[in-house]
């Protein structure tokens, strides 16, 4: 439905879409359109579950979990059976299986020791960054309780600090051993407390867990930012941005463009020149009317003659203009605008027959420039006699 909303399609009719789902869910720093993954909100809210069963100790909901999911054999940080199938069990798994660098999501929730009652010494990561049956796997064979606490094993008796084990067999066999001894080295500092245990979410510098942290560490799991990144303009509407965006990636229904994607249009000749074939880089900057519009508007803003050899040239030129930060703002705008400009006078000539004026496009974006920059940038109260002459900017 989110797609068929940005491409203009709907139930009764398709739509071409133009730019794959991974570029656009990217966030606009990355290239993309900021548009979100329905499959990473679903996956950071199920988690924010996983959340408050660690933290919600006496709910209601928590202890029915507990009497419908325990058992002695399940040793997940979170219980579930798999016979019972339902939400929780989606959820358990969820929260045990997805990984995000390599890690599982549970491994980003840790257990910050006080009491040592509500933190299972070998299911939960508290120690380290994951459970120690995980780390310690001939121990945990060996364990007699699994599901223990770190109360169980670490006792406070008076001044002294007491470890009780309960192995199934003595600890012999040298790989035993040396896991007891690194387990012993990794535990010996800890001392429990008076106060509650309490959960830790590890990517946020308080400890504080939300859909958004756990949104923005599944993002940075996905993203791999390449090509071109736009500067968005913030005076100019949306739909000019994302006109723009896609043409820098050659991804508006040109001739050129649609005959490479097998659409019959016939004749793909530039409909405003007709010297060449229609393509973004032709239509935008080699076109004989795209270059008179280009040389009008160098002439108004004073800057020097516009000349681009591609769509990422004329987007940057804006940042090689040697005047004030408030006319650089102004001028990228306005190569935006002048771009939205050039791509409706064409489409209104293809499918309205309507003539190409270039006076009457310049005209345009100068009225269409000043209302926005006048009423949307932080550059507020501009006179129109001093934007039409673009002086004192």
């Amino acid at each position: 439905m989110i797609k068929k909303i940005l491409w203009g399609g709907s139930t009764e009719e398709r739509k071409m879409h133009w730019v794959v789902w991974d570029r656009v869910a990217r966030n606009k720093k990355e290239g993309g359109l900021g548009l979100c993954k329905l499959q990473e909100v679903n996956t950071s809210l199920l988690s924010k579950w996983g959340w408050r069963y660690k933290t919600e100790r006496n709910n209601l909901w928590k202890r029915i979990i507990d009497a419908l999911h325990f058992s002695r054999v399940g040793w997940e940080c979170i219980p579930f059976k798999k016979t019972l199938s339902g939400v929780w069990n989606n959820i358990a798994k969820l929260f045990i299986n997805t990984k995000i660098g390599g890690l599982p999501l549970r491994n980003y929730l840790k257990g910050e020791v006080g009491r040592g009652s509500e933190i299972s010494f070998w299911l939960d990561p508290w120690v380290i960054n994951e459970p120690l049956k995980l780390k310690f796997p001939e121990l945990f064979r060996m364990e007699s309780e699994k599901k223990c606490t770190v109360a169980d094993r670490i006792k406070n008796q008076g001044m002294e600090r007491v470890f009780v084990w309960n192995w199934k067999l003595p600890l012999i066999d040298p790989v035993v051993v040396s896991e007891f001894q690194q387990l012993f080295a990794a535990i010996e500092a800890i001392q429990l407390t008076d106060r509650g245990d309490r959960w830790i979410w590890m990517p946020d510098k308080e400890g504080k867990f939300s859909v958004k942290a756990v949104k923005k560490l599944l993002h940075s799991e996905n993203v791999t930012t390449n090509g071109f990144v736009m500067d968005w303009c913030r005076w100019i509407p949306a739909k000019c941005n994302i006109h723009v965006w896609r043409l820098e990636m050659e991804r508006i229904p040109t001739g050129e463009a649609l005959k490479k994607r097998n659409v019959q249009i016939g004749d793909s000749v530039c409909p405003l020149c007709f010297s060449a074939e229609e393509s973004s880089l032709h239509l935008f900057t080699g076109c004989l009317v795209a270059a008179n519009i280009w040389n009008g508007i160098s002439s108004w803003c004073k800057i020097p003659n516009i000349f681009a050899f591609s769509i990422k040239d004329l987007l940057g030129i804006h940042k090689e203009i040697r005047a004030s930060e408030r006319k650089k703002e102004a001028a990228q705008g306005i190569i935006m605008l002048v771009c939205w400009s050039i791509w409706r006078a064409r489409n209104n000539l293809i499918f309205s027959s309507r003539p190409i004026r270039i006076d009457s496009i310049i005209s345009e974006v100068k009225a269409m420039s000043f209302l926005w920059f006048s009423n949307r940038s932080k550059h507020r109260g501009i006179d129109w006699d001093d934007w039409y002459s673009f002086v004192n900017m």
